[in-house]
C-alpha cells in the first residue's frame, strides 16, 4: 500500500550509477527514511521540488546538469533552499569553494556506511538550524525616511547665517 512520504525521513538520491543509487537507497531505507531517486538533474530538481526531502545525496558527476548546478539550483529556490545536502562523490575537486560552502557535508566514493549515516544526520541537523534561524529585522526604508523627514526642519524654515 503506497503512503505519503514523511517530511522529517525523506531522503533523494541523485547518482548516474545504478548501482551506487541501489546501495544509498538501501542503505538510508535500513535507517528508516523513504527514498526516492534520480538518475539524472531535472529530475532530481523536479523531484525536490516535488518531496521537499529531508536531505538529498547528490553525486557531482551526472549527465545533462552537473551536481554542482544542481545544488546552485536547490539553494536558489525558496522551496529547496534549506534542505540539508549532502555531496557523495569521487569528484569533490569539480566544486568550486562557494559550491562546497553550500552543502552540508561531503562523502567521498567509496563511502563507509557509517561515517555516511553520521553525516546524513549531521546534515538533517544542520538544515533544521538553519530553518530555525530569525532573520534580522529590517526597518523599510520608506518608514526610515519619513520619520528622519519629520526631525528636520524644512528648507524655508532653516535660518541663514549672516555673512
Amino acid at each position: 500500500m503506497e503512503h505519503a512520504p514523511r517530511l522529517d525521513r525523506t531522503a533523494l538520491v541523485v547518482d548516474d550509477d545504478k548501482f551506487i543509487v541501489s546501495a544509498l537507497a538501501e542503505l538510508l531505507e535500513d535507517d528508516g527514511f523513504d527514498v526516492y531517486t534520480a538518475t539524472n538533474g531535472f529530475s532530481a530538481l523536479r523531484q525536490a521540488a516535488e518531496l521537499k526531502p529531508s536531505v538529498v545525496l547528490l553525486d557531482v558527476a551526472l549527465p545533462e546538469r552537473s551536481g554542482g548546478q544542481i545544488l546552485e539550483d536547490l539553494r536558489a529556490d525558496p522551496a529547496t533552499h534549506d534542505v540539508a545536502i549532502v555531496v557523495v562523490t569521487g569528484h569533490a575537486d569539480l566544486l568550486s569553494d562557494a559550491q562546497l560552502a553550500e552543502t552540508d557535508g561531503v562523502i567521498g566514493k567509496p563511502f563507509d556506511a557509517v561515517e555516511l549515516l553520521e553525516m546524513v544526520q549531521f546534515a538533517i541537523q544542520r538544515a533544521a538550524a538553519r530553518r530555525a534561524e530569525v532573520a534580522p529585522a529590517v526597518v523599510g526604508l520608506g518608514h526610515r525616511e519619513a520619520s528622519l523627514r519629520a526631525r528636520r526642519p524644512s528648507p524655508s524654515r532653516v535660518p541663514r547665517r549672516r555673512r
